[in-house]
Order: C-alpha cells, then sequence, then structure tokens
C-alpha cells in the first residue's frame, strides 16, 4: 500500500508540473500576434495617485516630477506621497516636487508599506470625490500617456488595472537581465493573459482601481507582497484585472546581487504567504463556478510550491522508479512526442528574444542579457529556502538610487 501512494503521489507531481509547463507555454504563443488597442475615451476621469514612500530622499522627486508631467487635464488629477515613517529628507523633497504628503506616522501607526496605502486610501475617501486610485512606488516613473491609456480602460469597462511596467535603469548587466525578463514577461504572459479575458500580474506600481474597488478591497496590513495578495483576493471575488500596453511604467532594477537577493527572498516569503491564504480558494472557485480566472490565478499560485514539489517530485520518482511513469510512459508511447518536446523547448530560447528583438524593438544588449536568465535561475532554490525560513515581518528594504528621470527616457 505504501509503494502505490509513492507511486501515486510520484506521478502527480510529475503531472503537475508537466501540465502547468505546458498551459504557460501553450499561453504564451498569443504573444506572436497584436494586442487589442483601447479606444480613447471621451469622458475623463478624476484620479488620485498615491506614491508610499520610506526614506526615498533620493528618487521621490524624480516620481512625483513624472506624474505632474502626465498629459491629462491638471485639475483631474492629485498627487499624494504616503511618508511612511519617514527619518530622511523625504517628506522636504516630495513637497518640494509639488506633491501632498500623507504623514504616516506616530503614534498607533505601524510602519509597513500595506499599513501606508490602506490608511492613506482612507484618509483620501475622507478628504473628497476620486473616481480611481493609481498607485506607484517611490522609485517609478510613469510615461506621460499614462493616464490617458487608463481613463481610456476604465471608460471601457474596467474596474482594476496594470500597466506595462519596464526598467528604468539598464547600466548594469543585472539590471539588463531584469529588464529583459520584463520585455518577455509583458509580451508572452501579460498580453495573452488580456487577450484570452484572464486577470493580469499587479506589479505593485502602474496599478489602477475605481474608487469602488479601492474601497470594497482595502490593501492588506501584514503580507509582504501585498500586491500579489491583493491580485488573488480580487480574482477570488469575481474581479478581472486588465492589462493596459499603452500605460506604461518604469521601475528601478536591482544593481547588486545582494539588493537582487534580498528582494526576491521577500517575495518569497510574501508569495507563500498569499498562496497558504488563497490557493484553497482560488482553487474552489475555479471549481465550483467554472471560472478559468480563479483556475489561472490558482495555478499560478501554486507556481510558489514548484521547487518543492519539483523536489518532492524527484525523490518519489527515484524511490518509484521501477514502477509505473505516466509522463514518462506518454513520451515513450504517443509518435512524435520526443521531437516535440525538444522543438518546443527550443521556444523560450530563441524565439522569445527573436521576436522580443524585432517586434518590442528592445536593443542589442537586453535581448544578449535575456539569455543569461538560468544563472539566476541557479539562485531559485536557495531563494525559496530562505523565503521558507523568513518569517512574515521581514521586509528585506531594497535601496533606491538611481538618478534617471522621466526626461531620460521619454522625448
Amino acid at each position: 500500500m505504501g509503494k502505490l501512494i509513492i507511486v501515486i503521489l510520484s506521478n502527480l507531481a510529475q503531472v503537475f508540473l508537466f501540465v502547468t509547463g505546458l498551459f504557460y507555454l501553450f499561453l504564451s504563443f498569443r504573444g506572436l500576434g497584436r494586442g487589442v488597442k483601447t479606444a480613447r475615451a471621451a469622458r475623463q476621469r478624476r484620479f488620485a495617485l498615491l506614491l508610499p514612500a520610506h526614506n526615498e530622499e533620493g528618487v521621490v522627486g524624480l516620481a512625483v516630477e513624472s506624474l505632474a508631467r502626465l498629459k491629462y487635464p491638471r485639475e483631474l488629477f492629485d498627487i499624494f506621497v504616503v511618508a511612511d515613517h519617514c527619518t530622511d529628507g523625504t517628506v522636504k523633497a516630495a513637497a518640494g516636487a509639488g506633491a501632498r504628503v500623507l504623514d504616516h506616522s506616530g503614534p498607533g501607526l505601524k510602519a509597513g508599506k500595506g499599513r501606508a496605502l490602506k490608511w492613506a486610501t482612507e484618509q483620501i475617501f475622507a478628504a473628497g470625490a476620486w473616481d480611481a486610485f493609481c498607485y506607484f512606488d517611490a522609485d517609478s516613473l510613469a510615461h506621460p500617456e499614462f493616464l490617458t491609456a487608463m481613463n481610456a480602460q476604465l471608460e471601457a469597462g474596467a474596474s482594476a488595472v496594470q500597466g506595462r511596467q519596464l526598467a528604468k535603469n539598464t547600466g548594469n548587466l543585472l539590471a539588463k537581465i531584469l529588464a529583459a525578463g520584463h520585455i518577455v514577461s509583458n509580451r508572452f504572459f501579460q498580453l495573452p493573459k488580456q487577450a484570452f479575458g484572464l486577470s493580469a500580474t499587479l506589479h505593485g506600481k502602474g496599478m489602477c482601481f475605481t474608487a469602488e474597488v479601492a474601497r470594497k478591497f482595502p490593501w492588506d496590513e501584514t503580507c509582504l507582497t501585498e500586491d500579489l495578495e491583493m491580485q488573488m483576493r480580487l480574482i477570488r471575488h469575481g474581479v478581472r484585472i486588465s492589462w493596459e500596453r499603452d500605460a506604461v511604467v518604469y521601475d528601478e532594477e536591482p544593481e547588486t546581487l545582494s539588493q537582487y537577493l534580498t528582494r526576491t527572498i521577500r517575495w518569497t516569503r510574501g508569495s507563500l504567504d498569499t498562496a497558504r491564504r488563497h490557493l484553497p480558494g482560488l482553487a474552489a472557485r475555479a471549481l465550483r463556478a467554472g471560472d478559468l480566472r480563479a483556475f489561472e490565478g490558482a495555478l499560478y499560485s501554486a507556481q510558489t510550491y514548484r521547487f518543492a514539489i519539483a523536489g518532492a517530485g524527484a525523490l518519489l520518482l527515484w524511490f518509484s522508479r521501477d514502477s509505473f511513469n505516466l509522463v514518462l510512459w506518454l513520451y515513450q508511447s504517443l509518435p512524435g512526442v520526443e521531437h516535440t518536446l525538444k522543438i518546443l523547448s527550443l521556444v523560450p530560447l530563441l524565439l522569445y528574444p527573436a521576436v522580443a528583438l524585432l517586434v518590442e524593438r528592445a536593443s542589442p544588449d537586453l535581448v544578449a542579457a535575456y539569455f543569461l536568465q538560468p544563472a539566476l535561475g541557479v539562485l531559485r532554490l536557495p531563494v525559496f529556502v530562505a523565503g521558507v525560513l523568513r518569517g512574515t515581518d521581514f521586509w528585506g528594504r531594497t535601496e533606491h538610487t538611481s538618478r534617471v528621470a522621466i526626461a531620460d527616457l521619454v522625448d
């Protein structure tokens, strides 16, 4: 009986990894086509733009400057910097750049991005009437057409939207690798999900919610990946997250391995926490209601455990090596499977960077950097282990130092 259980678990682990890999591979093929452009809207909504900041005096002024230069009626948007327990010159820099500063500090106000966002959103609701809320990071920059594109999405019926994220700093090899990853992800992950009616992935900056969504779904105060937690919570409640290619937000990428590891470990810890909270509910909704968005959300959330599943699967496979193996049986029995899998394995290695170069007009150095992605992949297992061992109170702040301005990126 024990051997049978091992065989079943081994095959289930292999099937999960095989099926999810094929699902996202075939989904990505839609990225070879064109996206649907959102029609410009006649009505213009009023926006509240929020930037949470903790000791970001070096970059927050540039972020506010990029928002102040948005090509959208100035009377229809307000810029709020949420100073979260700042001890440097963040407040002065933000106010000097023209933002309204909300000071999230003092008795009864604990530090934390989720807490600061929740508190600030409540404060803004009490201060006036805005149609939608957009959220950025203190190190991010917005393309001048950002609000125009977001407004068009909202007028087309969207209630939650993620903009297209690109890197603002590409002068370092690590930053180039991560920047190339954004280009590929936008083209072969976000665009296909938008085309097929699935929910986009939230990135923590360049997000837009209607006032109704912002009021109904307050930010979680304790999760280390408040954007991912919000994404899964919205999907669980039937709220689709759209993706808007023309709403571009530029983010600062880590330039040292230490910064990258700190950020990735925090993301891993937050992803594990989010999966624990929402994976069962997403799976239940997918099965109960036949909700394809919930199904994809469950698959995406379950990817957090892929290294644990792969490791356990390999161990179980060794113990059951003389027993039936479904994936191996399919590989050996079905005609053409071996050659098909070899061809499919070349897609992310050759086709994706070629399309990124030709269609997205990526620079040759970014395309070359894409081929170094496996170097970061080697770190994923120790990062996963570190994420498991970290507590949910581990933030691991990444220092932002890039002095790139929006004028350096957009004419």
